[in-house]
Parts: C-alpha cells; sequence; structure tokens
C-alpha cells in the first residue's frame, strides 16, 4: 500500500506543479507591453524639480497620466483603440532608433527660469529604446520672442517621437497640439 499512495501522492504533486507552471505562463502572456512611456521633469528656480508621468501606452491600448488636481496629483487612465496603437507603433518603428539610443537630446527651445526633460522608453522594432529630450515644445511666450530663442533644430527622429507624445497625450487629455506638431510633414 506505501507504493500506492506514493503513487497517489507524486501525481498530486506533479499536478499541482503543472497548473501552477501553466497559470504563471498565462498570467506573462497576457500582461501588456509598454510601446511608449515617457516620465516629465520640470525643473525650476531653486532647484525645484517635479516629476510627472506625461504618457504610459500599452500595446492593449491603455493610456496613463498624471493629472494636477489643486495640490494632488491623480493618476488618469483613458484608452485608445487597436488602430490608433499601431499607428503609434508604426510611427516608432519607422525612426532610426540608433540616432537616439541612450542619448541626451536638446535642448531644442530656450525657456525663462525653467526647463523640462522627457525621460522616454519606448519600444521599437522589437527592442526597447530610452534616451531623454530637454525642452523640445516651444515656450508660451509670443511667436516673434520663440523663434529668436529657438537653440538648435530638432532632428526629423526626434520630432516624430516628440509629436507622437503629444498628439497622444492632446487626445486623452482634450488640450491643443502643440504648435511644433500641427503640421503632419513628418511620414507615417
Amino acid at each position: 500500500m506505501p507504493d500506492i499512495c506514493t503513487y497517489v501522492l507524486w501525481v498530486l504533486l506533479f499536478y499541482g506543479s503543472f497548473c501552477t507552471i501553466a497559470a504563471g505562463v498565462q498570467s506573462q502572456a497576457s500582461s501588456p507591453n509598454v510601446v511608449l512611456e515617457v516620465i516629465s521633469t520640470n525643473y525650476g528656480i531653486g532647484g525645484h524639480q517635479d516629476k510627472e508621468l506625461l504618457i504610459r501606452l500599452t500595446d492593449d491600448g491603455k493610456v496613463e497620466w498624471d493629472n494636477w488636481l489643486g495640490n494632488t496629483r491623480k493618476r488618469e487612465t483613458s484608452a485608445v483603440n487597436a488602430k490608433r496603437v499601431s499607428e503609434v507603433q508604426r510611427a516608432l518603428d519607422g525612426i532610426d532608433s540608433t540616432s537616439v539610443r541612450n542619448k541626451k537630446m536638446g535642448p531644442y527651445h530656450i525657456y525663462m527660469d525653467t526647463s523640462v526633460v522627457l525621460q522616454i522608453q519606448m519600444h521599437v522594432r522589437q527592442e526597447q529604446v530610452t534616451f531623454s529630450v530637454t525642452n523640445p515644445w516651444p515656450s508660451n511666450m509670443p511667436s516673434e520672442v520663440d523663434d529668436a530663442l529657438i537653440h538648435k533644430a530638432m532632428p526629423k527622429n526626434v520630432k516624430v517621437v516628440v509629436c507622437e507624445i503629444d498628439r497622444l497625450s492632446s487626445g486623452v487629455r482634450n488640450t491643443p497640439v502643440s504648435e511644433l506638431c500641427k503640421t503632419r510633414n513628418e511620414s507615417h
């Protein structure tokens, strides 16, 4: 009899282990992948720093961002359709990722008393690419003043990414698209 009990015990242990492994594989397969994530750090006078999630898009269409409500930051969540996720992914896949990978890009504009750094992580052709962009958007000054304060021209690859970030963020936040990104000269 000990042989049958041992056999039953081994079968139960094997079956339990198999189910645990199968459940783990299934949960890993169903978790969404990050297509694009941007952390914005605003620097101000006196060493002031403020970090926020500007936008995070996952391949299932979930979009997240931080929103300030008075003195409180709240994580907001929305969704975009599969077509929009595909458009963003196509735009990112269309850039030369070696031109931005692990680099600090910019500053492209000069801001008075502040600066903004975007830490960008994106999925490009089956690999993660990380880089930062300083002062990507025109300032809030009148256009003739802002034009005089442009530090250097933004490379096309950087502009494609910055404008995808801006359009995605504007779409879920219901805010206007930046002047930089209003024309769609980039090929998608």
